[in-house]
């Protein structure tokens, strides 16, 4: 089984708004500002506009960095993932509301996944961590061959 690790932390959102605001010179505001992903409380109350603004924010981010990382088109067919979020306060969340559906959207974009339902991702694991001085996403993705089932 193959491992794949892939880390988001603040010097690759760094990288990625070099990249934005060369391609998009007279904007202003960074699109993503944290290396975790928006809570669902916070874009669910969103408008309709407002979040698939944000959606497609991540979306685009999401496929840069998978380009960054060399996976484009690698078209996992069946896997399973682990999210490890890394807050820099200890504030309390509720892990129901970190799914990364913005990430895995922007997984099956770039090609990186063929898709993120249950017959090529049998399991989705979250998890919270604390680290004040590198607050990260670490994703997980357990490449399994055609003939796994767990």
């Amino acid at each position: 089984m193959e491992r794949i690790k892939l880390v988001i932390d603040n010097s690759v959102l760094d990288e990625y708004n070099k990249f934005y605001f060369g391609r998009y010179r007279k904007r202003r505001k960074a699109p993503i500002v944290q290396p975790t992903h928006p809570s669902l409380n916070k874009w669910m109350i969103m408008s309709r506009v407002m979040a698939n603004d944000l959606k497609g924010k991540w979306k685009d981010f999401i496929v840069w960095f998978v380009e960054k990382n060399k996976m484009t088109n690698k078209k996992i067919n069946k896997c399973s993932m682990m999210f490890i979020y890394y807050f820099k306060t200890k504030i309390r969340k509720d892990i129901d509301n970190l799914t990364p559906k913005f990430i895995l959207d922007g997984f099956v974009q770039s090609g990186l996944l063929i898709d993120d339902d249950s017959f090529h991702m049998s399991s989705l694991t979250m998890k919270v961590g604390y680290d004040k001085n590198n607050p990260r996403t670490e994703i997980y993705i357990n490449v399994m061959e055609e003939e796994d089932n767990a």
